[in-house]
C-alpha cells in the first residue's frame, strides 16, 4: 500500500497521518487504537518504529563527542512494542538492582540526554556532597562532568550537580523535567527497555515545544521514511 511516510505498510497513508496526528498529542496506545479503530498490537508496533525515528533524529543532533556514547544500537532494538508499559522505573528496587541514571546539558539552544549505564547512586550523591576524593577514586568524575544536571529515575529525583563552567540551565531542566515526569507517570510503569527511546521522545518534545509536533514530525518522516522490515 503506497504510504510515503511508512515504507511496506498494510495501512493507507491518511490512517498512519491519523496515528501519527493522535501520537503528537500525546494519547498512549491504547487511546490510539480505540479512537482509530486498529489495534493496539499495531499501534504499539508503529509507535516504536516512530519513537526509534526520534531517537535517532535526537542522536543526531547531539554533539559529535558524545553520539557514539548515546546512540547504543541495543537501545532501540530491544523496546517492547505489546505494552505501553510493565515495569515501574519508580520502585523500591533492591541494592542489587541498579537505578536508571541520566545526564543532561545543553549545546547551543537544545538540551540534550544520555542514559549514564556505569553512573551509580553513590557517584552522584559524591558530586552533591563535593566529596571530590570519593568522586576521583570511583572515576566518576569523567563521566559526568560534563552534565548540569542528573536524574536518578528509581527515585524520580533531579539533581543539580553544579560541575565548574557548567552552563546555568536551571528553567530550561526544571521545565524539561516537569515535561518528563509527567509524560512517565501516564504510563504507570515502563519496561527499563523502553526508557531510553521514552526519554528521546521527551527530549525532541521539549526542543519542539514551540512547534507544531505534528508537522515536525511528518517533515522529519518525509525525509526519513520508517520502514517495516
Amino acid at each position: 500500500m503506497k504510504n510515503k511516510y511508512l515504507k511496506g505498510a498494510h495501512l493507507s497513508e491518511r490512517k498512519f497521518k491519523e496515528i501519527l496526528r493522535l501520537f503528537a498529542e500525546d494519547l498512549t496506545a491504547t487511546q490510539i487504537a480505540n479512537i482509530s479503530g486498529v489495534s493496539r498490537v499495531t499501534v504499539n508496533s508503529y509507535l516504536k518504529k516512530i519513537r526509534q525515528q526520534i531517537a535517532r533524529h535526537c542522536e543526531s543532533l547531539s554533539p559529535s563527542d558524545n553520539h557514539n556514547r548515546s546512540v547504543a544500537p541495543a537501545r532501540l532494538t530491544h523496546a517492547s512494542p505489546a505494552e505501553d508499559g510493565d515495569v515501574s522505573v519508580k520502585t523500591e528496587v533492591g541494592r542489587t538492582v541498579k537505578p536508571v541514571v541520566f545526564g543532561i546539558y545543553r549545546s547551543s539552544d537544545r538540551l540534550h540526554t544520555e542514559i549514564l549505564p556505569d553512573v551509580s547512586r553513590s557517584m552522584i550523591h559524591s558530586v552533591v556532597r563535593s566529596s571530590r576524593s570519593i568522586l576521583e577514586m570511583q572515576g566518576a568524575a569523567e563521566k559526568i562532568r560534563r552534565f548540569s544536571n542528573v536524574v536518578d529515575l528509581g527515585q524520580y529525583r533531579l539533581y543539580n550537580l553544579e560541575n565548574e563552567g557548567a552552563i546555568s540551565i536551571a528553567d530550561d531542566v526544571d521545565a524539561f523535567w516537569g515535561l518528563t515526569k509527567h509524560r512517565l507517570a501516564k504510563f504507570k510503569g515502563l519496561n527499563r527497555s523502553t526508557v531510553y527511546l521514552h526519554l528521546k521522545e521527551c527530549e525532541f518534545r521539549y526542543n519542539n515545544r514551540n512547534e507544531d509536533i505534528y508537522e515536525t514530525l511528518l517533515e522529519l518522516l518525509k525525509s526519513q521514511p520508517l520502514s517495516l522490515s
